[in-house]
């Protein structure tokens, strides 16, 4: 079976495929197949990256990573890829922009 490349689907197709890399991640992790949970995870924040408007991506702004606790600071873009370095961390390192979550520093009372 071949697949589209996220890049030439729609923003329906690309809700469909949330949805089923969601469904098959489950059934994986429940089967005990944590490298094809990966998998379909890597694919889901993919997916979701292709929704996404880059220029949301503020560099040099740092963002928390879905389902990790680390936190990066965005230099730079390439397409739906923000690359910079994970805090405690020298080497560059480049993550889906679905991925990253924006940080509240606000201070309501």
């Amino acid at each position: 079976m071949s697949q589209r490349l996220l890049s030439e689907m729609n923003p329906q197709d690309l809700q469909n495929e949330l949805v089923r890399c969601q469904a098959l991640g489950k059934k994986a992790m429940e089967e005990g197949l944590i490298s094809e949970y990966r998998v379909w995870e890597q694919r889901y924040y993919l997916a979701r990256s292709y929704l996404m408007d880059p220029q949301a991506i503020i560099l040099g702004a740092t963002y928390g990573l879905a389902d990790t606790t680390g936190l990066f600071i965005a230099r730079r873009l390439n397409g739906v890829f923000a690359y910079g370095t994970v805090l405690g961390e020298n080497e560059e390192r480049g993550f889906p922009i679905g991925q990253l979550v924006p940080l509240d520093f606000s201070q309501e009372s």
